[in-house]
Protein backbone atom coordinates (compact mmCIF):
# COMPACT_ATOMS: atom_id res chain seq x y z
CA UNK A 1 0.00 0.00 0.00
CA UNK A 2 1.31 2.98 -0.86
CA UNK A 3 1.14 6.42 0.85
CA UNK A 4 0.82 9.54 -1.05
CA UNK A 5 1.93 12.08 1.52
CA UNK A 6 4.81 10.07 2.36
CA UNK A 7 5.72 8.36 -0.65
CA UNK A 8 6.26 5.29 1.51
CA UNK A 9 5.43 1.98 0.83
CA UNK A 10 4.06 -0.56 2.89
CA UNK A 11 2.85 -4.40 2.30
CA UNK A 12 -0.01 -5.33 4.54
CA UNK A 13 -0.70 -9.32 4.21
CA UNK A 14 -3.94 -11.00 4.86
CA UNK A 15 -3.00 -14.11 6.42
CA UNK A 16 -5.60 -14.05 9.10
CA UNK A 17 -8.29 -11.81 9.63
CA UNK A 18 -6.31 -9.28 11.42
CA UNK A 19 -3.83 -6.71 8.95
CA UNK A 20 0.00 -7.73 9.17
CA UNK A 21 2.41 -4.76 9.27
CA UNK A 22 6.36 -6.00 8.62
CA UNK A 23 8.33 -4.21 10.02
CA UNK A 24 10.00 -2.88 7.39
CA UNK A 25 9.58 0.11 4.85
CA UNK A 26 10.77 1.86 2.10
CA UNK A 27 10.30 5.57 -0.55
CA UNK A 28 9.30 5.02 -3.46
CA UNK A 29 12.55 6.98 -4.27
CA UNK A 30 14.47 4.11 -2.71
CA UNK A 31 16.82 2.08 -4.61
CA UNK A 32 14.93 -0.96 -6.80
CA UNK A 33 16.72 -3.45 -4.62
CA UNK A 34 15.06 -2.20 -1.69
CA UNK A 35 11.50 -2.36 -3.23
CA UNK A 36 12.40 -5.76 -4.43
CA UNK A 37 13.32 -6.87 -1.05
CA UNK A 38 9.68 -5.79 0.57
CA UNK A 39 7.49 -7.14 -2.27
CA UNK A 40 9.45 -10.67 -2.29
CA UNK A 41 8.88 -10.36 1.96
CA UNK A 42 5.26 -9.70 1.00
CA UNK A 43 4.71 -12.42 -0.65
CA UNK A 44 6.41 -14.68 1.49
CA UNK A 45 3.78 -13.40 4.61
CA UNK A 46 0.85 -13.65 2.57
CA UNK A 47 1.16 -17.58 1.94
CA UNK A 48 -1.21 -19.89 3.81
CA UNK A 49 -2.42 -23.32 3.66
CA UNK A 50 -4.06 -25.50 1.24
CA UNK A 51 -6.58 -28.38 1.93
CA UNK A 52 -7.45 -31.20 -0.44
CA UNK A 53 -10.08 -33.22 0.86
CA UNK A 54 -12.10 -36.29 -0.52
CA UNK A 55 -15.41 -35.66 -2.20
CA UNK A 56 -18.33 -35.57 -2.54
CA UNK A 57 -17.48 -37.85 0.79
CA UNK A 58 -18.90 -37.06 4.19
CA UNK A 59 -15.64 -38.99 5.82
CA UNK A 60 -13.47 -35.95 3.18
CA UNK A 61 -16.02 -33.21 4.14
CA UNK A 62 -15.37 -33.72 8.37
CA UNK A 63 -11.91 -34.41 8.00
CA UNK A 64 -12.21 -30.76 6.31
CA UNK A 65 -13.88 -29.52 9.15
CA UNK A 66 -11.55 -30.09 11.39
CA UNK A 67 -8.88 -28.29 9.92
CA UNK A 68 -11.51 -25.37 9.59
CA UNK A 69 -11.92 -25.63 13.27
CA UNK A 70 -8.16 -25.90 13.83
CA UNK A 71 -7.00 -22.91 11.65
CA UNK A 72 -10.01 -20.91 12.83
CA UNK A 73 -8.27 -20.67 15.61
CA UNK A 74 -5.70 -19.33 14.27
CA UNK A 75 -7.96 -17.02 12.31
CA UNK A 76 -6.62 -18.22 9.58
CA UNK A 77 -8.66 -19.05 6.14
CA UNK A 78 -6.57 -21.88 3.57
CA UNK A 79 -7.08 -22.26 0.62
CA UNK A 80 -10.01 -25.46 0.10
CA UNK A 81 -9.63 -28.12 -3.13
CA UNK A 82 -12.30 -30.55 -3.04
CA UNK A 83 -10.89 -33.88 -4.66
CA UNK A 84 -12.66 -35.97 -6.93
CA UNK A 85 -11.54 -39.92 -8.32
CA UNK A 86 -12.77 -39.13 -11.59
CA UNK A 87 -10.78 -35.81 -11.95
CA UNK A 88 -7.93 -35.63 -9.57
CA UNK A 89 -6.22 -32.48 -8.25
CA UNK A 90 -3.10 -31.80 -10.35
CA UNK A 91 -0.44 -30.33 -8.93
CA UNK A 92 -0.30 -27.27 -11.50
CA UNK A 93 -3.76 -26.48 -10.86
CA UNK A 94 -2.94 -25.11 -7.49
CA UNK A 95 -2.07 -21.47 -6.74
CA UNK A 96 1.46 -22.50 -5.51
CA UNK A 97 2.92 -19.32 -5.20
CA UNK A 98 0.40 -18.47 -2.74
CA UNK A 99 0.83 -21.79 -0.90
CA UNK A 100 3.30 -23.01 2.14
CA UNK A 101 1.76 -26.10 3.95
CA UNK A 102 -0.86 -28.51 2.06
CA UNK A 103 -2.73 -31.18 3.97
CA UNK A 104 -4.01 -34.12 2.24
CA UNK A 105 -6.71 -35.41 4.15
CA UNK A 106 -8.56 -38.58 3.04
CA UNK A 107 -6.81 -39.36 0.33
CA UNK A 108 -3.09 -39.05 -1.53
CA UNK A 109 -3.99 -38.16 -4.80
CA UNK A 110 -2.18 -40.74 -7.85
CA UNK A 111 1.30 -42.14 -7.66
CA UNK A 112 3.49 -39.82 -7.71
CA UNK A 113 1.57 -36.77 -6.77
CA UNK A 114 3.25 -36.35 -3.31
CA UNK A 115 6.28 -36.22 -4.84
CA UNK A 116 5.77 -33.89 -7.04
CA UNK A 117 3.75 -31.35 -4.53
CA UNK A 118 6.59 -31.70 -2.11
CA UNK A 119 8.79 -30.03 -4.40
CA UNK A 120 6.82 -27.27 -4.70
CA UNK A 121 5.62 -26.36 -0.75
CA UNK A 122 7.32 -26.07 2.50
CA UNK A 123 5.91 -29.04 3.60
CA UNK A 124 2.93 -31.57 2.93
CA UNK A 125 0.91 -33.51 5.53
CA UNK A 126 -1.25 -36.70 4.62
CA UNK A 127 -4.14 -38.01 7.01
CA UNK A 128 -4.95 -41.15 5.53
CA UNK A 129 -6.58 -44.28 5.69
CA UNK A 130 -6.72 -46.10 2.42
CA UNK A 131 -5.33 -48.99 1.37
CA UNK A 132 -3.89 -47.38 -1.45
CA UNK A 133 -2.60 -44.39 0.50
CA UNK A 134 -0.47 -47.17 2.20
CA UNK A 135 1.08 -48.85 -0.49
CA UNK A 136 1.74 -45.54 -1.75
CA UNK A 137 3.86 -44.20 1.25
CA UNK A 138 3.77 -46.89 3.61
CA UNK A 139 1.65 -47.04 6.68
CA UNK A 140 2.16 -45.46 10.15
CA UNK A 141 3.08 -42.61 11.55
CA UNK A 142 6.66 -40.61 10.23
CA UNK A 143 8.37 -37.98 8.56
CA UNK A 144 10.49 -37.94 5.79
CA UNK A 145 12.00 -34.66 3.68
CA UNK A 146 9.35 -32.39 4.03
CA UNK A 147 6.23 -35.16 4.12
CA UNK A 148 4.71 -36.06 7.34
CA UNK A 149 1.92 -38.98 6.69
CA UNK A 150 -0.23 -40.44 9.05
CA UNK A 151 -2.06 -43.49 7.72
CA UNK A 152 -4.28 -46.04 9.58
CA UNK A 153 -6.57 -48.28 8.33
CA UNK A 154 -8.10 -48.55 11.92
CA UNK A 155 -9.64 -45.25 11.68
CA UNK A 156 -11.78 -43.04 9.07
CA UNK A 157 -9.85 -39.90 7.31
CA UNK A 158 -12.27 -37.98 9.42
CA UNK A 159 -10.87 -39.16 12.33
CA UNK A 160 -7.67 -39.17 11.94
CA UNK A 161 -8.23 -35.74 10.98
CA UNK A 162 -9.95 -34.95 14.18
CA UNK A 163 -7.33 -36.09 16.82
CA UNK A 164 -4.26 -34.88 14.60
CA UNK A 165 -6.14 -31.22 14.66
CA UNK A 166 -7.05 -31.26 18.32
CA UNK A 167 -3.74 -32.24 19.37
CA UNK A 168 -2.10 -29.60 17.42
CA UNK A 169 -4.13 -27.46 19.01
CA UNK A 170 -3.79 -28.25 22.41
CA UNK A 171 0.00 -28.93 22.00
CA UNK A 172 0.43 -25.40 20.33
CA UNK A 173 -1.70 -23.57 22.93
CA UNK A 174 -0.31 -19.74 24.49
CA UNK A 175 -1.28 -18.02 26.61
CA UNK A 176 -2.33 -14.85 23.89
CA UNK A 177 -4.77 -17.14 22.51
CA UNK A 178 -6.17 -19.14 25.73
CA UNK A 179 -9.55 -18.25 25.57
CA UNK A 180 -9.85 -19.08 21.73
CA UNK A 181 -8.37 -22.33 21.59
CA UNK A 182 -10.16 -23.00 24.64
CA UNK A 183 -13.87 -22.61 22.54
CA UNK A 184 -12.13 -24.25 19.38
CA UNK A 185 -11.09 -27.62 22.20
CA UNK A 186 -14.85 -27.04 23.72
CA UNK A 187 -15.64 -27.05 19.60
CA UNK A 188 -13.89 -30.12 18.72
CA UNK A 189 -15.34 -32.11 21.94
CA UNK A 190 -18.84 -30.91 21.33
CA UNK A 191 -19.16 -32.65 17.97
CA UNK A 192 -16.93 -35.80 18.60
CA UNK A 193 -19.95 -37.79 18.64
CA UNK A 194 -21.00 -37.40 14.50
CA UNK A 195 -16.97 -37.81 13.93
CA UNK A 196 -17.60 -41.45 15.25
CA UNK A 197 -21.18 -42.06 13.51
CA UNK A 198 -19.13 -40.79 10.34
CA UNK A 199 -16.07 -42.77 10.95
CA UNK A 200 -18.31 -46.14 11.32
CA UNK A 201 -20.53 -45.14 8.53
CA UNK A 202 -17.28 -45.08 6.23
CA UNK A 203 -15.46 -48.33 7.52
CA UNK A 204 -19.02 -49.97 7.12
CA UNK A 205 -18.80 -51.34 11.21
CA UNK A 206 -22.32 -50.04 11.71
CA UNK A 207 -21.82 -50.84 15.72
CA UNK A 208 -23.12 -47.17 16.84
CA UNK A 209 -26.78 -46.90 17.59
CA UNK A 210 -29.27 -46.31 14.62
CA UNK A 211 -25.97 -45.80 12.45
CA UNK A 212 -27.85 -46.75 9.48
CA UNK A 213 -30.65 -44.06 10.85
CA UNK A 214 -28.04 -41.37 11.31
CA UNK A 215 -26.43 -42.03 7.72
CA UNK A 216 -29.80 -41.76 5.96
CA UNK A 217 -31.05 -38.80 8.05
CA UNK A 218 -27.74 -36.92 6.61
CA UNK A 219 -28.05 -38.08 3.14
CA UNK A 220 -31.32 -36.83 3.64
CA UNK A 221 -30.11 -33.61 4.24
CA UNK A 222 -28.33 -32.98 0.54
CA UNK A 223 -25.28 -31.02 1.77
CA UNK A 224 -22.82 -29.75 -0.57
CA UNK A 225 -19.96 -30.90 -0.01
CA UNK A 226 -17.40 -28.61 -1.82
CA UNK A 227 -17.25 -25.77 0.22
CA UNK A 228 -16.07 -23.47 -2.51
CA UNK A 229 -20.32 -23.94 -4.15
CA UNK A 230 -21.01 -23.92 -0.25
CA UNK A 231 -19.61 -21.44 1.54
CA UNK A 232 -21.57 -21.99 4.75
CA UNK A 233 -20.91 -25.99 4.92
CA UNK A 234 -18.87 -26.13 7.67
CA UNK A 235 -21.71 -24.01 10.04
CA UNK A 236 -24.14 -26.68 8.27
CA UNK A 237 -21.97 -29.33 9.31
CA UNK A 238 -21.12 -28.31 13.09
CA UNK A 239 -24.99 -27.55 13.21
CA UNK A 240 -26.06 -31.10 12.55
CA UNK A 241 -28.07 -32.62 15.72
CA UNK A 242 -27.67 -36.64 16.11
CA UNK A 243 -31.04 -37.25 17.21
CA UNK A 244 -32.45 -35.14 15.01
CA UNK A 245 -30.43 -36.65 11.61
CA UNK A 246 -31.36 -40.32 13.44
CA UNK A 247 -35.02 -39.14 13.58
CA UNK A 248 -34.99 -38.03 9.83
CA UNK A 249 -33.63 -41.05 9.21
CA UNK A 250 -35.69 -43.48 10.88
CA UNK A 251 -38.26 -41.96 8.78
CA UNK A 252 -37.02 -42.71 5.59
CA UNK A 253 -34.69 -45.68 5.68
CA UNK A 254 -37.70 -48.15 4.95
CA UNK A 255 -38.67 -45.73 1.88
CA UNK A 256 -35.13 -46.04 0.40
CA UNK A 257 -35.03 -50.30 1.25
CA UNK A 258 -37.92 -50.29 -0.98
CA UNK A 259 -36.10 -48.29 -4.15
CA UNK A 260 -33.07 -50.83 -3.25
CA UNK A 261 -34.95 -53.79 -3.56
CA UNK A 262 -35.83 -52.45 -6.95
CA UNK A 263 -32.76 -52.08 -8.53
CA UNK A 264 -31.41 -55.18 -6.53
CA UNK A 265 -33.97 -56.99 -8.57
CA UNK A 266 -31.95 -55.70 -11.95
CA UNK A 267 -28.88 -56.96 -10.37
CA UNK A 268 -26.62 -59.24 -12.95
CA UNK A 269 -23.39 -61.08 -13.12
CA UNK A 270 -20.01 -60.08 -14.28
CA UNK A 271 -17.07 -61.49 -14.80
CA UNK A 272 -14.48 -58.83 -13.14
CA UNK A 273 -11.40 -57.96 -15.38
CA UNK A 274 -13.05 -60.31 -18.15
CA UNK A 275 -12.20 -63.07 -15.85
CA UNK A 276 -8.91 -61.94 -14.37
CA UNK A 277 -10.75 -61.77 -10.48
CA UNK A 278 -13.82 -63.86 -11.12
CA UNK A 279 -17.63 -62.93 -10.81
CA UNK A 280 -19.59 -61.32 -8.62
CA UNK A 281 -23.23 -59.36 -9.23
CA UNK A 282 -23.44 -55.47 -10.88
CA UNK A 283 -26.30 -53.18 -11.30
CA UNK A 284 -26.90 -49.68 -12.72
CA UNK A 285 -27.32 -47.27 -10.33
CA UNK A 286 -27.49 -44.01 -12.28
CA UNK A 287 -31.45 -43.08 -10.49
CA UNK A 288 -29.74 -44.21 -6.87
CA UNK A 289 -26.92 -41.59 -6.39
CA UNK A 290 -27.72 -41.44 -2.76
CA UNK A 291 -27.89 -44.65 -1.92
CA UNK A 292 -24.92 -46.73 -3.72
CA UNK A 293 -23.32 -47.36 -1.03
CA UNK A 294 -25.62 -49.11 0.99
CA UNK A 295 -26.91 -50.98 -2.64
CA UNK A 296 -23.79 -52.01 -3.26
CA UNK A 297 -23.25 -53.81 0.18
CA UNK A 298 -26.80 -55.59 -0.14
CA UNK A 299 -25.81 -56.70 -3.75
CA UNK A 300 -22.46 -58.10 -2.27
CA UNK A 301 -24.50 -60.03 -0.01
CA UNK A 302 -26.83 -61.31 -2.88
CA UNK A 303 -23.83 -62.26 -4.72
CA UNK A 304 -22.39 -64.20 -2.08
CA UNK A 305 -25.49 -66.29 -1.86
CA UNK A 306 -25.91 -66.50 -5.57
CA UNK A 307 -22.05 -68.60 -4.84
CA UNK A 308 -19.85 -65.50 -6.55
CA UNK A 309 -17.48 -63.32 -4.95
CA UNK A 310 -19.02 -61.37 -1.80
CA UNK A 311 -18.63 -58.62 -4.28
CA UNK A 312 -21.06 -55.80 -5.56
CA UNK A 313 -20.36 -53.57 -8.39
CA UNK A 314 -22.12 -50.41 -8.76
CA UNK A 315 -22.07 -49.47 -12.29
CA UNK A 316 -23.11 -45.17 -12.97
CA UNK A 317 -21.85 -42.68 -15.46
CA UNK A 318 -20.52 -39.44 -13.77
CA UNK A 319 -22.46 -35.66 -15.47
CA UNK A 320 -19.26 -33.81 -14.40
CA UNK A 321 -17.21 -35.62 -16.96
CA UNK A 322 -19.29 -34.41 -19.62
CA UNK A 323 -18.07 -38.29 -21.27
CA UNK A 324 -20.88 -40.46 -21.66
CA UNK A 325 -18.29 -43.33 -22.73
CA UNK A 326 -16.98 -43.42 -19.31
CA UNK A 327 -18.34 -45.07 -16.63
CA UNK A 328 -17.40 -45.48 -12.81
CA UNK A 329 -17.19 -49.02 -11.24
CA UNK A 330 -17.98 -48.52 -7.09
CA UNK A 331 -17.12 -51.86 -5.69
CA UNK A 332 -18.28 -52.98 -2.38
CA UNK A 333 -17.77 -56.06 -0.66
CA UNK A 334 -18.26 -58.02 2.49
CA UNK A 335 -16.10 -59.97 4.60
CA UNK A 336 -12.14 -60.43 3.81
CA UNK A 337 -13.04 -59.38 0.15
CA UNK A 338 -10.82 -57.40 -0.81
CA UNK A 339 -11.69 -54.76 -3.53
CA UNK A 340 -8.81 -52.92 -3.95
CA UNK A 341 -6.70 -54.78 -6.12
CA UNK A 342 -9.06 -55.37 -8.75
CA UNK A 343 -9.97 -51.60 -8.56
CA UNK A 344 -5.83 -50.40 -9.12
CA UNK A 345 -5.95 -52.89 -12.27
CA UNK A 346 -7.54 -50.22 -13.71
CA UNK A 347 -6.26 -46.81 -12.74
CA UNK A 348 -8.28 -46.59 -9.01
CA UNK A 349 -7.86 -47.55 -5.64
CA UNK A 350 -9.57 -47.22 -2.15
CA UNK A 351 -9.30 -49.44 0.85
CA UNK A 352 -10.72 -53.46 0.81
CA UNK A 353 -14.58 -53.08 1.22
CA UNK A 354 -14.90 -50.20 -0.63
CA UNK A 355 -12.75 -48.81 -3.80
CA UNK A 356 -13.39 -47.35 -7.47
CA UNK A 357 -12.28 -47.26 -11.37
CA UNK A 358 -13.01 -46.00 -14.10
CA UNK A 359 -14.07 -47.64 -17.00
CA UNK A 360 -14.96 -47.25 -21.01
CA UNK A 361 -18.23 -48.29 -21.84
CA UNK A 362 -17.20 -50.88 -23.86
CA UNK A 363 -14.50 -52.11 -21.57
CA UNK A 364 -17.54 -53.08 -19.25
CA UNK A 365 -19.73 -54.63 -21.84
CA UNK A 366 -17.44 -57.16 -22.33
CA UNK A 367 -17.57 -58.17 -18.11
CA UNK A 368 -20.81 -58.95 -18.68
CA UNK A 369 -21.38 -62.81 -18.72
CA UNK A 370 -24.02 -62.93 -20.84
CA UNK A 371 -22.23 -60.83 -23.47
CA UNK A 372 -18.87 -63.03 -23.33
CA UNK A 373 -21.04 -66.28 -23.49
CA UNK A 374 -22.46 -64.94 -27.09
CA UNK A 375 -19.41 -64.15 -28.73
Amino acid sequence: IICLRTKHVRCFAFYTSEIYTPKFSCRLDSVTTAVGFTCNEATKVMKKPAILYHYPCPDGAFAALAAHIYFSSLRITPFYFPNTVYSPTRVEDLPLNQIDHVYLLDFVGPSGFVQQLKSKVECVFVLDHHKTAKELLGGGTSVTENVSKVIDMDRSGATIAYDYFKEKLITGNNNKAADSNALKIGEFDRVRRLFEYIEDRDLWRWKLPDSKAFSSGLDDRHIEYDVNLNPSLFQQLLALDLKSVVEQGKISLSHKQKRIDEVLEQSFEISLGAGVFGCCLAVNADSLPELRSELGNQLAVKSRNMKLRGIGAIVYKVPELENNEMLKVSLRSIGDEDTTSISQAFGGGGHRNASSCMLKCSEFENWKVSNRAST
